[in-house]
This record gives structure tokens, sequence and C-alpha cells, in this order.
């Protein structure tokens, strides 16, 4: 009787500690390092004969996520020096089916990208972003510095794709933050209610295949999207 009891009592235990790892993965999931940027109202735009609330939002790529923007804003709070991120914040409010129009500031390197599909533009309003002043459909696969990868997740708006790339600061492989930083500008159709996800898909980061580092720790290279 006394080892059936301690089984169960084993079995228990193990449950409790498995549903509390799972809440602490889900609670971590929500934790925006520099709060969310809730998109600026812009009016109103139309779009193939349809008219939708615009909003927009706007951020950056530095090279470093170590010390300040120009506004005085962290680039990453306890950021690493040696990796790049997106900034000032990871994580973003947008109303449902808007007009959401981007204005990124590109300042780090490229290199190749592994796989050239995420050198094209996706799912963006005519299919289009305009970098530098040119409206393009893509950049040279052979000088990526990062993309904006936006993903519904499971089981919200499947359909739902945005990808824009970004090519290197105009300061190459000199880099450094604030400086030589090449514009990126597109507008997408928010989908439907609910949290999508953003990342980037240029390895950028450490370690094997350059999956580490920055692209494998929560709030440099990706977050995510709530749309309300």
């Amino acid at each position: 009787m006394k080892k059936v009891l301690w089984g169960v009592i084993t079995v228990l235990i193990g449950a409790i500690l498995i549903a509390a790892v799972g809440v602490g993965f889900h609670s971590q999931q929500y934790v925006a390092p520099a709060g969310t940027q809730v998109a600026k109202s812009d009016g109103t735009v139309t779009v193939n004969g349809k008219t939708y609330q615009h909003v927009t939002l706007d951020f950056v790529t530095e090279p470093s996520a170590a010390g300040n923007l120009p506004n005085g804003k962290p680039v990453h709070p306890g950021g690493n020096e040696g990796w790049p991120a997106y900034a000032p914040n990871n994580q973003f409010q947008v109303p449902a089916n808007s007009v959401v129009t981007i204005h990124w500031v590109q300042y780090d390197s490229g290199e190749v990208v592994n796989n050239a599909f995420f050198a094209k533009v996706q799912g963006t309003v005519g299919g289009k972003a305009n970098i530098n002043g040119e409206v393009v459909d893509g950049i040279d696969p052979s000088n990526m510095a990062h993309s904006f990868t936006v993903r519904g997740l499971p089981g919200v708006d499947p359909n739902f794709f945005v990808s824009v790339p970004a090519p290197s600061s105009k300061l190459g492989d000199e880099a450094v933050n604030d400086k030589g930083g090449v514009t990126v500008d597109f507008s997408f159709i928010s989908g439907t209610k609910g949290l999508y996800s953003w990342n980037c898909e240029f390895p950028c980061g450490s370690g094997v295949g350059g999956f580490g580092g920055a692209m494998s720790s929560y709030g440099y290279m990706s977050g995510y999207i709530h749309v309300v």
C-alpha cells in the first residue's frame, strides 16, 4: 500500500512541476523587455477600393544591443554588446483589419542569407517595400542584414504571413549604431484579433548556423504583435 501511495505522490509531484514549467514559459512569452509599442493612429487609407483605419509603427535594427538610442532609450535593457537587436521595442500593438505602415531604419551589416525565400518581400500592400526611396519586391540575397517576418500563433489567422527583408547598412562590415542607416518602409493589412509572432529569418546570431545568441534569446530578434 505504501508503494502505491508513494507512486501516486510521485506522479502528482511530477505533474505539478510540469505545470509550473508550462506556466513559467507561458508567462515569459508575454514579458516585453521594453514594454509594448502601441501603433500611432494616422487617419484612414484606401486600398483596392476599400477604406481602412491607418496606423504606423517605427523601429530600428542596431549592430550592438548595448548602449542607448539617440532618444536616450536603451537599445535593449541589459543588452549584450556583441549581439544585434531590434529597438526600442520588440512587442507591438495594432488594431485588427487595419493598414499598418512600418518605418524601419536598418544600421547592421549583412551577408548571404541561407534561404533566398526571405530576401523577397511578401504579404505587403502591393507586394512591395520602399528601400531608400526605391520601390522593390526583394533585395540581393548576398547582402541581407535582417528580415521582419510575421505569422499568427497556432490557431490565429493561419493564412496571414508578412516578410520584408532589409539590406546591409551603407557602412557594410564597418557598421556601427545609428550610422549609415538604410530606410525600409512598407504597409500590410493586419489580420484578425489575436497574438502574432515576428522574428528575423536571417541567421545573425552566434553558434551553429548563426541561430544562437541573439537569435535564440527572446527580445533581440523576435517578439510579438498584439492585434486587438
